[in-house]
């Protein structure tokens, strides 16, 4: 919901065009937050959709205010705040928990009628009964997930546990899966087959093409699955043209809109993220951007200004660009406000300033603009979906700002690169190209290397010292990635594919590291750790680190793929990490290495984590130890700390980064120090 911002004239904003918008979405929203707090109540509730419930109360707080409904954008204040309360794992008292879901659910009662009592009187009980009792610390229901709760759930939806389909393609796709089943099942008879007699060459030709036929029947299946829970794209802009006719009239411009692309199917999820930015980017065209009729016929243009909002398809993903034809933006005056806030600048791309939070050319601010978070919101909500938003302006020549997004919130692009022997990805899109590094020309500088591309100078980065790892010697190719910060080049040792998955984020417990953004798991047990574009522009304009004095850390886990996840944490978190795989392995890396800290498993075959701590401490290793597990009791809990344990880390811990956090606080580190 657009929010303006009230400045010193008074404007009606309680119109038939804003107040159907705010209806629909006051509908849906409340509906959410009642059934969050009824998952709670319940103990159903999974802690990756509290932040979506956040989310729905904060636009009902502002949307409400805008149009002067003062009850029920207190009560969305309230319920922002309870549900903040719940993230930091605060869970309030029933009575609060009750009064929750009766102030939610009267919500829209109140909206229709006009009568706020009922409203008034739920928004009471719940305030006193927040005040009566302390929050207690209680555990949300762990994301259903791999890896013992190191990565969050994709079982979480913003749109709540109920979503709607349409029954044919229901019908087919179980239709589908019955095909997939006996293909299984012709394949596990062809398994028993004996090929004592048989011709060798025959069977395994046989066997392939069942196998292949299996394989394209489940990405089949892949693909009816995800489809159900998409929507058109018209479902993200259906009031776009009351919208900007109700804008246009504000503020005195004569604006019509052209709309692309309505078939396009799109993630219901995604589609709900990036309403609201949309519609901010929209405020832009309009006010930024299209000119007044009579400026607009004294440049000899149509007095009439046209946006244009268009969706697409390319690979995999849908880019959505709003083109204004208006004034364009104004690069000198932008790079004067620039330097007047100290907001550093990379010539001749300007446009990652207008991301800053609180930069606006405006100097003053008005019932539409002058605040300065407008595009650092949309841009927010873009890489929450790990997609990219980018500006491109010629000064007299119109804007075009062009969302690029995943057309799945389940099944992802990424680049999969290699940096020595480690496989890491990178969201698809961001990548802006790819090339090998003997086409590419170097600079090197006092605070590292740039590269040109596309006639322009770009810093460069080794991916491997980005990460905190050695540079390797087999460097061939380049990745030139977008970030806020402007395109960057990153050097790897190979470009090894591109993959569609299942990208998961980090759990609370390795949440806040900043160059990781999710894992992927690939079979096999393997995990492919996902990195931050942004994190990589922000590497490529420093000097690069020094991988010198950087604490030692023994990663001790069973599950290749938690030793593999936390490695790569922890390493970009400023930490120089080894791994192994059991106790046998680990005391063998003790007696011939020295490492400054230990990150033990509770739960591994043969000693387990407190058997291993034990030895540790009898033989006289006094290191920090901290202790990972998700799956002792009380009692085995107590035994690790009286083996010696310095830490002990439930893996459903919700305090966001607590790994990092209790290392580098017991290795006496602060945040200066793994910079």
């Amino acid at each position: 919901m657009f929010r303006a911002r009230q400045g010193s004239v008074s404007l009606d904003f309680d119109t038939p065009e804003l107040t159907q918008i705010f209806r629909e979405e006051l509908e849906e929203r409340s509906r959410r937050l009642v059934m969050g707090a009824r998952d709670l109540i319940a103990g159903n509730l999974s802690l990756d959709k509290v932040s979506d419930l956040v989310r729905d109360a904060h636009t009902i707080k502002g949307s409400a205010g805008l149009l002067g409904r003062k009850t029920i954008s207190e009560a969305g204040a309230v319920l922002e705040r309870m549900w903040r309360q719940v993230g930091e794992g605060n869970t309030p008292p029933t009575a609060a928990l009750v009064a929750m879901e009766a102030t939610a659910g009267r919500l829209v009662g109140s909206f229709d009628s006009g009568d706020e009592s009922e409203l008034r009187e739920a928004l009471t009980r719940l305030e006193l009964a927040a005040t009566q009792e302390p929050p207690e610390l209680r555990a949300l229901r762990p994301p259903e997930t791999s890896l013992g709760g190191l990565l969050t759930s994709m079982t979480g939806s913003v749109l709540g546990d109920a979503t709607r389909v349409d029954t044919g393609q229901l019908y087919q796709l179980i239709n589908r899966i019955v095909e997939v089943a006996l293909d299984v099942d012709a394949l596990a008879d062809l398994s028993l087959v004996s090929i004592e007699g048989a011709d060798p060459a025959v069977f395994r030709k046989t066997f392939r093409a069942q196998l292949m036929r299996l394989s394209e029947s489940i990405q089949d299946v892949q693909g009816q699955a995800v489809a159900l829970a998409n929507v058109p794209f018209a479902d993200a802009v259906s009031t776009f043209p009351q919208f900007v006719r109700y804008l246009g009239r504000r503020m005195g411009k004569d604006v019509r809109i052209e709309i692309e692309g309505l078939d396009i199917q799109i993630d219901r999820q995604i589609i709900d993220l990036i309403r609201e930015p949309l519609r901010h980017l929209l405020v832009n065209a309009v006010d930024h951007g299209i000119e007044p009729p009579e400026e607009r016929v004294a440049k000899g243009k149509p007095p009439t200004g046209t946006i244009r909002v268009t969706a697409e398809v390319q690979d995999h993903r849908v880019e959505i660009s709003i083109t204004d034809d208006g004034a364009g933006i104004d690069w000198d005056r932008v790079a004067e406000v620039a330097d007047e806030k100290g907001i550093p600048v990379m010539p001749p791309d300007l446009s990652p300033v207008l991301f800053h939070h609180g930069f606006s050319t405006r100097t003053s601010k008005t019932e539409f603009s002058g605040a300065g978070d407008g595009l650092p919101l949309a841009r927010e909500a873009v890489e929450k979906v790990r997609g990219a938003l980018h500006i491109s302006s010629h000064k007299g020549d119109g804007t075009t700002a062009t969302m690029v997004l995943p057309m799945s919130m389940v099944l992802q692009n990424v680049v999969v690169v290699a940096t020595g022997d480690e496989f890491w990805g990178i969201p698809e899109a961001a990548v802006e190209a790819s090339l090998p590094l003997p086409a590419a020309e170097y600079t090197s500088a006092d605070n590292g290397r740039t590269v040109s591309f596309r006639s322009r100078s770009i810093p460069c980065v080794s991916l491997a010292l980005a990460v905190g790892a050695e540079e390797p010697e087999d460097e061939t190719e380049m990745v030139v990635i977008n970030t806020r910060s402007g395109l960057v080049a990153v050097t790897v040792s190979e470009i090894v594919d591109r993959r569609r998955v299942a990208v998961k984020s980090l759990g609370p417990i390795l949440e806040g590291a900043s160059h990781v953004t999710g894992a992927a798991m690939l079979g096999g047990g393997q995990v492919l750790v996902v990195l931050d574009p942004n994190f990589l522009g922000v590497v490529a304009r420093q000097r690069p680190r020094s991988l010198s004095d950087r604490p030692r850390v023994l990663v001790v886990d069973d599950s290749a793929g938690v030793r593999q996840l936390l490695s790569a944490t922890l390493t970009g978190a400023g930490f120089d990490v080894e791994v192994a795989a059991g106790a046998r392995e680990a005391v063998l890396a003790m007696a011939t290495s020295g490492f400054d800290a230990l990150v033990v498993d509770y739960s591994m075959p043969r000693s387990n984590g407190v058997e291993l701590v034990r030895a540790m401490r009898a033989a006289d290793i006094r290191v920090p130890i901290v202790m990972v597990s998700g799956v002792a009791s009380d009692e085995e809990k107590r035994a690790a700390w009286d083996a010696g344990v310095d830490a002990y880390l439930d893996k459903f811990d919700l305090r966001q980064g607590v790994l990092t956090q209790t290392l580098r606080r017991l290795l006496g580190m602060n945040a200066a120090d793994s910079a």
